[in-house]
C-alpha cells in the first residue's frame, strides 16, 4: 500500500482520515519531529485508498467550481474589517475577535448547536486540542490562535452524529477536508451549517513550542497555561507555571524567531494559506510601518473579514445586524489586503515555481487549480521566482 499524502510528505495533520475511517485503521499521533501523522494500523483496500485520496486535504485542495476569484486572495464577495462588540471577545482574540464574535452569534441565535474548533488540552496545555462549543464562555476560554500541530477533524464524525448542526472553526486546510467530505457525504453536508477559518502562514511543530518553553527554563511537565497570542493585538506568547509565574515574549519574538522555522514541509508549498474554501475568512488587518511591512506596536485589536461565499455574507450582515461586530473597513482592494498581509502575497505568487520543482525531482504535488497560480505568478518578479525554485531544490 503506498499512501501519497506521506510517500510525498504532504501531510497537513487535520485529523480527518482517523475520524473517517476510525482508529482501529488509522491513529493520528506525534511522530519524531513532532508533527501529528496518521498510523495505519490496518491496510487500506485499494477503494479506501481512492476514497482516502479524495478526501485529504494534503493531496486535494482543488476548486471545483470558479467564482469571484481575485488571483490572489481567491473567492471574494467582499473585503472588510471590523472587531467584537464585546471587549472580553476582542482582547481575548488574536486580532479584532471577529471569529469568537460570529461564533457566539452562531450559538446565541440558534443557527447551529456546537462550534468545532481547537484549544489548548486540558491536560498538556502546551498541545491542542479540538474542542466543541455551545457558549460563549467556551469560545472566550479557548480563544486566540494557536501555533501547534492541531487535529481539528479528529472526531468530526462522531460529531456529527450527535449534533443535527455544527459550524466549524479551523485552519484552512481544515476547512479544505471539511468541503471534501461535504461532497461526499450527505451527513455532513447536511449537518455543517458555516465554515470559518483564518489566514495562516502554516504549523510549526511541536518542537517549536518546546524550545520557546525551554527559554523560560522551565519544563513542559510544569506549564499550566500557555497562549500564543490574544490578551492585547497582537498579544504575547504567555506561559504561566506551577508557580504561578508568568513568563512572556512578544509575539514577533516568538513567531518570527522561533516558530517559523518548525512549519511542516506541506506548508511550504500550500497555495491556500488565505482560507480559500470557506464561507467567511478572517485575519490581522496589519497597518503597515515606516518599512512598509506590517506593525506589531500593541494595539486593540481589528479584523480583516473576507466574504467568500453567499452563506458567508449573509452571516456576516446578521452578525452585524445584530450588535456582535462593528464594522470598521469596507471594499479593500486586493493591493489593500497585500500591504496587511505581504506573506501570503508572496507566497501565492511564489507556488507554482515551488511546485515545478518538487515534479522535476519526481516528488508529488497537491491538487491545485494549478492555472490559476500560473497566472498569479506572472505578478510576481522573475528574479524571486528563480530564488524561489532554487530555494526549493537545494531544501530538496
Amino acid at each position: 500500500m503506498s499512501i501519497s499524502v506521506l510517500k510525498n510528505n504532504l501531510c497537513a495533520g487535520c485529523g480527518l482520515c482517523e475520524s473517517v475511517f476510525g482508529k482501529d485503521k488509522i491513529s493520528v499521533e506525534y511522530n519524531k519531529e513532532g508533527y501529528l501523522r496518521p498510523n495505519f494500523k490496518k491496510p487500506l483496500t485499494e477503494k479506501e485508498v481512492k476514497y482516502f485520496n479524495e478526501l485529504c486535504p494534503g493531496i486535494n485542495a482543488k476548486h471545483d467550481e470558479i467564482k469571484n476569484y481575485d488571483h490572489l486572495w481567491g473567492p471574494t464577495l467582499a473585503i472588510s474589517s471590523g472587531y467584537a462588540n464585546n471587549e472580553e471577545t476582542r482582547y481575548s482574540g488574536s486580532s479584532g475577535g471577529a471569529l469568537t464574535a460570529i461564533s457566539t452569534y452562531l450559538l446565541e441565535e440558534g443557527k447551529v448547536e456546537c462550534i468545532v474548533h481547537m484549544g489548548a488540552s486540558e491536560t498538556h496545555p502546551y498541545r491542542n486540542q479540538y474542542k466543541v462549543s455551545q457558549t460563549k464562555e467556551d469560545l472566550i476560554k479557548h480563544a486566540g490562535s494557536r501555533y501547534a500541530p492541531s487535529a481539528t477533524l479528529i472526531n468530526i464524525v462522531e460529531i456529527l452524529k450527535k449534533y443535527s448542526s455544527i459550524a466549524v472553526v479551523g485552519k484552512p486546510c481544515d476547512i479544505i477536508g471539511v468541503r471534501n467530505y461535504m461532497k461526499k457525504d450527505e451527513v455532513a453536508n447536511t449537518k455543517i451549517k458555516h465554515l470559518l477559518t483564518f489566514m495562516c502562514a502554516g504549523v510549526p511543530s511541536q518542537k517549536g513550542t518546546k524550545q520557546l518553553i525551554e527559554q523560560f527554563k522551565i519544563k513542559e511537565e510544569n506549564v499550566v497555561s500557555l497562549r500564543y497570542r490574544g490578551e492585547g493585538w497582537p498579544g504575547y506568547f504567555k506561559v504561566v507555571d506551577d508557580k504561578q509565574k508568568v513568563h512572556k515574549i512578544t509575539y514577533n519574538e516568538s513567531w518570527g524567531t522561533v516558530l517559523n522555522r518548525y512549519l511542516q514541509f506541506r506548508c511550504k508549498v500550500c497555495a491556500d494559506g488565505t482560507g480559500e474554501f470557506a464561507d467567511i475568512t478572517c485575519a490581522d488587518a496589519w497597518e503597515s510601518s515606516e518599512n512598509g511591512y506590517p506593525s506589531f506596536e500593541e494595539k486593540k485589536g481589528v479584523s480583516l473579514i473576507i466574504t467568500r461565499t453567499e452563506n458567508g455574507k449573509d452571516l456576516l450582515s446578521q452578525v452585524e445586524k445584530h450588535g456582535y461586530l462593528t464594522m470598521t473597513g469596507e471594499n479593500f482592494s486586493s493591493q489593500d489586503i497585500g500591504k496587511m498581509q505581504p506573506y501570503q502575497k508572496q507566497r501565492k505568487q511564489n507556488i507554482i515555481v515551488r511546485m515545478l520543482a518538487l515534479k522535476l525531482v519526481g516528488r508529488g504535488v497537491p491538487k491545485y487549480n494549478t492555472s490559476l497560480l500560473f497566472k498569479t505568478s506572472l505578478r510576481q518578479s522573475p528574479f524571486i521566482l528563480v530564488k524561489n525554485f532554487l530555494g526549493m531544490i537545494k531544501r530538496l
